[in-house]
């Protein structure tokens, strides 16, 4: 697939409200491959805002590379952008499980115990505040 053609498809993608995907060239780093933005809301998620019931909302992202220029046809390159929505949910989903009454979140990826316990160090270090 051509960069430009995986740039104007990811570009064009929708999923749940407040999430935008943007890509761009990233061929001067890697060859055939495109950088992805996902900017999604999500509620801040430490300790004492678990025992609020998460009352604020914010806007974060994650950034990640994809090689397209061996994706040959439209669906191997969609498949590609929903294992990285599916690892976003993941991440999330290991922020908010939480357990009462003391609201420890045992596989928190923003916690080096929690990353050791989920077996995900690397993966987790490419989310940030937007």
């Amino acid at each position: 697939m051509l960069v430009s053609t995986a740039i104007d498809l990811v570009n064009s993608l929708v999923y749940k409200p407040g999430w935008e995907f943007t890509a761009e060239d990233h061929r001067n780093r890697f060859e055939g491959s495109i950088r992805i933005r996902i900017d999604y809301p999500a509620y801040q998620s430490e300790r004492k805002d678990a025992y609020e019931g998460y009352p604020n909302e914010i806007k974060t992202y994650a950034t990640f590379a994809i090689v397209v220029e061996d994706c040959n046809d439209v669906i191997s390159l969609y498949r590609r952008i929903l294992e990285k929505v599916i690892e976003i949910e993941t991440h999330e989903a290991r922020e908010f499980l939480r357990i009462a009454p003391t609201m420890w979140a045992p596989f928190h990826p923003h916690r080096i115990d929690g990353m050791k316990r989920y077996g995900e160090m690397e993966r987790d270090l490419q989310f940030g505040l937007a």
